[in-house]
């Protein structure tokens, strides 16, 4: 199964490929880089981030007893994320 899984995923990677580089140089992206994007753009991705992030959690309390490990696991990471942000959003004033 977990043969099957990969090639998908491989499958999925290729074909989106271009999607992914091209994702790598939106204008975001590249002023973030090179340390032109304004604060207040980064404020407002940090505070939309908060909101996905919250919502994902929410979305990983589904009780599904075959899949509880793995949920547990996808909300640990988003949690730590939130974590991430939330020093920059004290700092920053970001609700």
């Amino acid at each position: 199964m977990a043969t099957i899984e990969k090639q998908f995923s491989k499958c999925l990677w290729v074909r989106s490929q271009s999607e992914s580089i091209g994702s790598l140089y939106t204008p975001f992206i590249v002023s973030l880089a090179s340390g032109n994007l304004k604060v207040e753009t980064f404020r407002h991705y940090i505070a939309q981030d908060v909101h996905f992030l919250k919502c994902f959690a929410q979305a990983y309390c589904a009780d599904d007893d075959a899949a509880k490990v793995s949920i547990s696991e996808l909300r640990q990471s988003v949690f730590q994320e939130l974590e991430m942000h939330s020093s920059f959003c004290l700092v920053s004033f970001v609700e």
